[in-house]
């Protein structure tokens, strides 16, 4: 399987996982110490934790076949997906200066993979 397509993978399950954390954390907010273990043991929670176990197996896999300096880079593609899953699903604003930013990191991603 070709590194992007592995790499690629890892990034929309972390990306998962950061998703149906925020939606978790929407619904009942972390105030203290004392909701912790009440949190902790959300389905939402629980699914991220398995959706990040998930993704770093497949980042194990990824790390023992492809040089580091190669795949490393592609994931900061999770910072787009991250901003644009803020935005569409969560209705976060979403600035010029944000755009710019994350084109200068896909841009950037590119360079340093190829």
């Amino acid at each position: 399987m070709a590194p992007f397509v592995i790499v690629l993978l890892n990034v929309c399950l972390l990306v998962a996982g950061q998703i149906v954390w925020k939606v978790a954390l929407s619904r009942t907010p972390l105030t203290g110490i004392h909701n912790l273990s009440a949190i902790l043991m959300q389905p939402y929670i629980l699914l991220g934790c398995v959706l990040y176990g998930v993704a770093t197996v497949i980042w194990f896999y990824a790390l023992s076949r492809y040089d580091l300096s190669r795949i490393y880079p592609l994931q900061s593609i999770a910072y787009v997906f991250g901003a644009l899953f803020g935005w569409l699903l969560f209705k976060e604003a979403f600035t010029v200066h944000q755009v710019m930013g994350l084109l200068m990191l896909v841009g950037g991603a590119f360079l340093l993979a190829r």
